[in-house]
């Protein structure tokens, strides 16, 4: 049932009142005002259907448990919930939570059963959040008659509304929050910090930006006196539920960022943050990892975690308020977009042609048509191929959705979707390196990965660890693949493989096309014009082979004196014959015949150069007799008067 003493039911009407009148509804709402919960049952008692979107799998599902349990119903009934792999809804599901993916949410808003369309958690702005609104913006021009409703925490709500058109209403809903001291703390000591707040009896959400940082405050909070406990979207569910629990003694959550704004830990009482996220950026085309400040509508936000239930404090470490950009920028300003350019043109719309809310550069798109042509996803009038269909079903970056398309047309795909799922979560392979003993692949790591998956089979936590392999990634590797054969099945005839090892590199290799590197000796490699990578050192590929195909990273870490590091790597490699480009990516090579003619009087005959170049970068170069040269005669007549004249 509807909670009636969060700060949002006093708002009941208006919000169902805009929703009636109005196609676009922007709804305000700060932390503890009870919106995600909340503002679904408003629509529900109202007998619409409603699809809301979420921008995490786990904020998905943890807010569809909390709304089932307020409606007194089992989850998968009247209140569900979807992602890209997982669902738990029926034909009576009213209120179906989900994951913001594009593809989803055109299907299930596609089918008539989604009468209004909550974008939730607006103010993340990342790219399928952005996608999501521009699309709608598209739709509701064109006449489409389901209503959107746009919640946010922290948001330009003013430009929002303008952006969506003229009168669109602006519902802004104060919070319930206890009085929050505010600490800094610029010696960057969180455990500190933590120690003496479990000291005082708190009950503590720490902030890390990744799960590196997290195992490691963890590890030294241990024997604190309190229940110290990790939460990222990468854990089971199980061990996710354990930080909503309440315990007889301080409790310790340290956490990503998906507790910021995306989960609710009802009862902290202190929040300490380390003020640094590790996001996305692009480089040179590249992204990569880099550790940044978090903006004032951040801090905002974890701030008020501290004051739901009584009054709290929050410690900020690092950088000061006043010294921290006012809000975050936007994901689509600084990553990669390939994947949503393929997404938008495989439902009819030109990403270049799309007026976002975060307008990306023109560049950046272009770059991203490049790509989709170059793994054969998209013509070079930009249109759809069959190709890119394929890869656009598959909830996988584009290169690695390539490798499986092209592994049915080569009868591997089997052994293909299980380095595609590997490739997706990283590695199998711990730092131990026992795994070593498991594989004799001296030319690939990719085969080396699918030699560890099969050398897994059927072994649990225990012996997995002992042969090197990391349990986890093991595990999420297995329920991706998984996953990705559902995807598949209608889509793809045969799912066995050959295991025909070349066959599977030339799959592997169709999808790395554009990142094709060149030796430069010592384990540094080249991507035409750009700079040098190194090798990563758990490479199974033996000596500086001249080609490889890999995967471009950037890493930024501190090291001990608390100085940024950037890691110019590129991962996963594999050993390229360039004989196989041609076959791969035809698209890509360009020719250059009759280059630099002369005349050679051993052979007696007119010779010239053919230089091979692909994707730009030239791969081979040989020179061969051509007779029927244009320039045949004039150069053997030069040779011919040079002869004489010695």
């Amino acid at each position: 049932m509807v909670e009636k003493s969060l700060p949002v039911f006093g708002y009941k009407e208006d919000i169902l009142q805009a929703v009636k009148n109005n196609a676009v509804t922007v709804i305000t709402a700060e932390t503890g005002a009870g919106k995600s919960t909340q503002v679904p049952q408003f629509l529900l008692e109202e007998g619409y259907q409603v699809v809301v979107t979420q921008s995490r799998r786990l904020a998905a599902r943890t807010v569809a448990e909390r709304v089932a349990e307020e409606v007194g119903c089992e989850l998968g009934g009247v209140i569900g919930y979807r992602t890209g792999f997982e669902r738990c809804d029926s034909a009576e599901t009213q209120v179906l939570f989900c994951t913001d993916g594009l593809q989803l949410v055109r299907e299930i808003t596609g089918s008539g059963r989604a009468q209004v369309l909550v974008i939730d958690e607006v103010h993340e702005w990342n790219i399928n959040i952005e996608t999501l609104v521009a699309w709608t913006r598209k739709r509701i021009a064109e006449g489409w008659p389901v209503k959107v409703v746009l919640m946010s925490a922290t948001l330009e709500a003013d430009r929002l509304a303008k952006y969506y058109g003229e009168n669109v209403p602006v519902i802004e809903v104060p919070g319930r929050l206890f009085p929050v001291e505010e600490k800094q703390d610029y010696s960057d000591n969180l455990v500190a910090n933590i120690k003496k707040l479990v000291g005082e009896g708190r009950n503590i959400l720490v902030f890390q930006p990744g799960k590196k940082e997290i195992a490691g405050t963890c590890d030294e909070l241990a024997g604190c006196g309190a229940i110290v406990l990790p939460l990222h979207g990468e854990l089971e569910p199980a061990e996710q539920r354990l930080c909503f629990k309440r315990y007889n003694q301080p409790k310790v959550v340290v956490a990503t960022n998906v507790a910021q704004t995306s989960v609710t830990i009802p009862d902290i009482d202190a929040v300490v943050d380390s003020g640094i996220e590790r996001r996305v950026e692009l480089a040179d085309g590249i992204e990569g990892l880099y550790l940044k400040p978090i903006s004032q509508a951040d801090c905002a936000q974890r701030k008020g975690r501290a004051g739901r239930t009584k009054e709290g404090v929050y410690i900020l470490c690092g950088d000061s308020m006043s010294g921290r950009p006012a809000f975050p920028k936007a994901e689509i300003e600084r990553s990669r977009l390939d994947q949503t350019v393929l997404r938008l043109v495989a439902v009819g719309i030109d990403a270049t042609e799309l007026q976002f809310f975060h307008q990306p550069d023109r560049e950046v798109l272009v770059d991203a048509k490049k790509t989709l042509f170059a793994l054969g996803a998209m013509t070079a009038d930009g249109q759809v191929t069959k190709i890119g269909r394929m890869m656009a079903r598959l909830p996988l970056s584009v290169q690695f959705a390539r490798m499986i398309v092209e592994a049915e047309r080569l009868g591997v795909v089997d052994d293909v979707i299980t380095i595609a799922a590997v490739l997706e979560i990283s590695t199998l392979r711990d730092r131990t390196e026992n795994w070593r003993d498991l594989t004799s692949e001296t030319e690939s790591d990719l085969l080396a990965e699918l030699d560890i998956w099969n050398a897994g089979k059927g072994k649990k936590g225990e012996e997995l660890r002992e042969m090197g392999i990391f349990g986890k990634s093991y595990w999420r590797a297995k329920e991706l693949r998984g996953k990705l054969r559902d995807a598949l099945l209608g889509h793809v005839k045969v799912f066995t493989s050959t295991g025909n090892r070349q066959d599977i590199l030339k799959a592997c290799v169709t999808g790395m096309v554009d990142h094709l590197f060149h030796s430069q000796g010592y384990g540094e490699y080249r991507n035409g014009g750009n700079g040098t990578r190194q090798k990563g050192r758990e490479s199974v590929v033996s000596g500086s082979p001249e080609w490889v195909v890999g995967l471009p990273k950037d890493i930024q870490f501190k090291d001990r004196r608390g100085r940024f590091c950037t890691l110019n790597l590129v991962s996963m490699l594999t050993k390229v014959d360039p004989a196989w480009l041609v076959d791969v990516a035809p698209q890509l090579v360009q020719i250059e015949e009759g280059l630099s003619p002369y005349f050679d009087g051993e052979q007696d005959a007119c010779f010239s150069t053919t230089k091979t170049h692909f994707n730009g970068q030239m791969v081979k170069e040989k020179k061969l007799s051509t007779p029927e040269h244009e320039q045949a005669a004039e150069v053997f007549v030069g040779w011919l008067a040079q002869k004489m004249t010695i």
